[in-house]
């Protein structure tokens, strides 16, 4: 251990970061703080303190080591030095003398993750133009753009650059990468906060590396660094590309993954935060130290959960690939918004092979446990509005020894339970604007109307739109509500919210009727809108030249049918004993 300034831990050093690292992840606040960081250091004329790097030593290349902390700082100061060199005229021969910063020769200083060496390079010669393929493709191409507006506000660069030769850092380094590890787990970060995934990666080597004989060192980082990679990928084409509500949000992080895995893999917790999954595996392990035969039994367990947690990511990433292609994955994930507690249900039934596995029986032809994921959603999650997370998570995590009927029973009792036939026909004949699931459910009944499904770029087309739920009689009506059938404006208002008087509408068309009668609607809206639904609404206020109350009671009855058959699922009376019982259908999966 020892305190190094910046210019001398480059200096005759080659660095690459493992595999098993995830991804690039400073984002332009850090960027903002090393600026700070750095500025502070000039106006103190003192070093500065950034923080750590553990390395472990290369066994066939002393100039070459690996970097298993720090490798966010090192990255970021490798990008930054890069811009300001190219600031700095070409004819100031303290360039050259900095160079050794980016290369040494002809071999670059710093080589990060494969996927991302293509890239990175073409950042450090000053070109920005590609394309990003991932999520840490995209952050470093956004943290150079930070330092180049950074850059443009320095009043000496040269200066700057000076300091961050200056700038101090802790350095460890081991001989091995698991004995790194070890190290690392002592060691306060500085920068981009560690996860609870990079820190369980760190509890099983430690394990591994302390009571094993570090036999398991090298399994644990292959693993991890597949799950880091699947988890960019979650992330990137989840989020970025393809627009899932959930994992687009800013605070989804493999931390959210590991708790859905969690929930799969214990019964103990339906609601398990990453800091809960880190300290109960980290009690596993240490109750495990105290058997007599305790390094067979920790192998075993180590090997099981790091096995099942990449499986788990291993299907999501699967199932989250279908939805940029196939439309009903599009429509479950990006339309409906299936519920965040539904995940560790579809990717245990996609692990198992079973999700576009058709139901058994007769009366489920055609039914796949794909839709009864969507229905249970549609009904329970979203119609409902309530989030039986115990019901769910109980099951799940005893998924594995069940047979293809047991679980379709299961889901089909569960479904009833919370929504049956009864209160499913009394929802929608209610209040039913709150209802998460309206836009999924006119999109379906849109595509019954046209008599075929859209087709994924349509679908994309209908989320570039910003649908939204029009009301046909304005919610604040410049009308007389006795002209049009109601006893008095309390007898509208018990109506206004029902499915009869709702329809589809893009957010532009919406703002433009807004509390206009139905019939002005029909030219300033209805008539250009790319609904069916919509449209056959227009002809059918044109045929009638108006809408009224009867109208939202006969449409409310017809979307109501379609909705209970489009959204079965109960048990019907008669179903043969096959179906039910689990005693004739002996189908392990």
């Amino acid at each position: 251990m020892a305190t190094t300034k910046i210019t001398d831990l480059f200096n005759d050093r080659y660095f690459e970061i493992p595999r098993y690292q995830r991804g690039y992840a400073w984002e332009k606040q850090h960027i903002r703080e090393l600026f700070e960081d750095i500025k502070e250091a000039i106006d103190s004329n003192s070093s500065h303190y950034i923080g750590t790097v553990v390395l472990s030593k290369c066994s066939t290349d002393p100039k070459k080591f690996y970097v298993v902390d720090g490798q966010q700082r090192l990255t970021t100061i490798t990008l930054l030095i890069a811009q300001l060199l190219q600031k700095i005229q070409d004819g100031d021969t303290r360039i050259y003398q900095k160079m050794h910063y980016i290369k040494k020769g002809s071999q670059y200083s710093l080589k990060p993750l494969e996927r991302d060496v293509q890239l990175f390079q073409q950042l450090l010669n000053g070109d920005l133009s590609a394309t990003p393929q991932n999520k840490s493709q995209r952050f470093m191409i956004e943290a150079v753009e930070e330092m180049k507006f950074q850059i443009d506000n320095l009043q000496n660069p040269e200066q700057f650059l000076d300091a961050i030769g200056n700038l101090e850092i802790m350095e460890f380094i081991e001989n091995s990468e698991g004995d790194a590890i070890r190290i690392f787990q002592t060691v306060n970060d500085r920068g981009k906060s560690l996860s609870n995934m990079e820190k369980m990666k760190s509890l099983l080597i430690y394990f591994s590396n302390k009571y094993l004989d570090k036999k398991y060192d090298d399994s644990i980082n292959a693993v991890f660094s597949d799950i880091f990679e699947l988890y960019d990928s979650i992330k990137y084409n989840g989020g970025d590309r393809i627009g899932i509500n959930l994992i687009k949000r800013q605070n989804f992080t493999e931390d959210n993954i590991l708790s859905y895995h969690y929930v799969t893999y214990f019964s103990d917790n339906y609601e398990p935060s990453a800091e809960y999954v880190l300290k109960t595996i980290k009690q596993r392990l240490t109750d495990l130290r105290k058997g007599s035969n305790f390094k067979d039994a920790m192998a075993d367990f180590i090997n099981q959960y790091i096995g099942s947690l990449k499986s788990f990511f291993t299907n999501l990433n699967s199932i989250i690939t279908k939805v940029g292609i196939e439309t009903k994955y599009y429509k479950l994930f990006v339309i409906l918004n299936l519920s965040a507690t539904l995940y560790p249900l579809i990717v245990k039934l996609q692990e198992k092979d079973i999700l576009e596995k058709e139901l058994v029986g007769p009366n489920y032809a055609g039914k796949k446990f794909f839709d009864l994921v969507e229905l249970i959603d549609v009904r329970v999650y979203k119609t409902r509005g309530t989030d039986p997370k115990a019901d769910i998570v109980k099951y799940v995590s005893s998924i594995n020894g069940k047979t293809i009927i047991e679980i379709q029973n299961w889901l089909l009792w569960f479904n009833t339970k919370w929504m049956s036939k009864e209160q499913f026909n009394a929802s929608l004949s209610v209040n039913i604007y709150p209802n998460a699931a309206l836009n999924h459910i006119f999109v379906d009944y849109c595509e019954s109307i046209r008599g075929n499904m859209y087709s994924l770029p349509e679908l994309q087309k209908i989320v570039t739109t910003l649908p939204t739920i029009e009301h046909i009689l304005a919610q604040t009506p410049d009308f007389n509500p006795e002209s049009l059938g109601f006893d008095d404006m309390e007898d509208f208002v018990s109506y206004e919210h029902r499915l009869g008087n709702l329809s589809l509408l893009e957010k532009s068309l919406n703002s433009t009727v807004q509390k206009k009668v139905p019939l002005l609607k029909v030219e300033l809206g209805y008539d250009k809108s790319f609904f069916e639904m919509t449209k056959k609404l227009a002809s059918d206020i044109i045929s009638k030249q108006s809408f009224a109350k009867q109208d939202v009671i006969d449409r409310t009855e017809e979307l109501k049918k379609y909705c209970v058959k489009r959204w079965w699922a109960d048990v019907p009376e008669g179903l043969p004993d096959d179906v039910i019982s689990d005693e004739t259908v002996t189908e392990e999966l």
